[in-house]
């Protein structure tokens, strides 16, 4: 674990001298997401999880933008020994990553995203943010089982999401990163690779599509029987795929071409 000016905590596995991953989690959940990734890679690359601002603990860095989450990635990233590094997000998380390219391409080497909007539109956005409201409506542990369902999120990680995903429940977080979703913009190219589970909505997947389509140089990936927050739930391949790609050998056979 380390801190610094950037982020209150950061998560870390490896050797830093390895080349460096850059692991952007989900919105409301934090580095604690990562748990699999960090077990599983450290022995060849230098792992890095940021909780980011407005969540986890960082949930008194507020508020919650995409250039301010960018431009503290950006400037962790320089403080590493090669001063680059690859970057994977998850929902929220890749929104950033895909920030992050646009507006500092020479920090980046490959990027991973999954389950990311392409960009949220304005009755979306009015919706997600007009539910936010509801949250006072139902328990903690009503929201809670809600959302451990919604994603589908393993039994044995669903404590040590808890705490994090309670801290998710605001109104005032929900508008910023659904603000920040409605302001995205896509970098011309970059190497990508957009995945999406094949359990996840018709608007996740359109969203995979036009990424992988609008993006020069990104390819598009769908996970069988995988839902939102897969790489907990199918973490060896998960662990594959990044391996793969950020060495340029070929992914999974499991995946299926978008």
């Amino acid at each position: 674990m380390m801190s610094n000016v950037l982020f209150p905590y950061i998560k870390t596995a490896g050797d830093p001298q390895n080349p460096a991953i850059v692991f952007l989690h989900g919105g409301g959940l934090s580095s604690k997401q990562w748990e699999p990734q960090f077990t599983g890679l450290p022995n060849s690359f230098y792992c890095v999880a940021p909780d980011l601002p407005e969540q986890g603990q960082s949930v008194d860095v507020k508020p919650f933008t995409l250039d301010d989450s960018a431009r503290r990635v950006v400037e962790l990233i320089k403080t590493f020994p090669s001063g680059k590094a690859h970057i994977v997000g998850l929902s929220l998380g890749g929104a950033v990553a895909l920030e992050v390219a646009r507006t500092a391409p020479e920090v980046v080497d490959h990027v991973i995203i999954s389950g990311t909007a392409a960009r949220l539109g304005r009755l979306l956005g009015w919706l997600t943010t007009s539910s936010a409201g509801l949250y006072t409506a139902f328990s903690p542990e009503t929201l809670l089982n809600m959302a451990y369902m919604q994603f589908n999120i393993p039994y044995r990680y669903r404590e040590s999401l808890r705490e994090d995903l309670l801290k998710g429940f605001s109104v005032e977080f929900t508008k910023h990163f659904t603000e920040s979703l409605m302001h995205l913009q896509l970098p011309k190219q970059a190497r990508l690779l957009v995945m999406v589970g094949e359990k996840e909505t018709f608007v996740a997947k359109r969203a995979a599509r036009k990424l992988a389509h609008d993006i020069r140089g990104a390819q598009g990936f769908v996970v069988p029987e995988g839902g939102h927050l897969w790489n907990l739930t199918h973490p060896i391949i998960f662990n594959q795929m990044v391996e793969a790609f950020v060495t340029d050998k070929p992914l999974p056979s499991e995946l299926k071409a978008l």
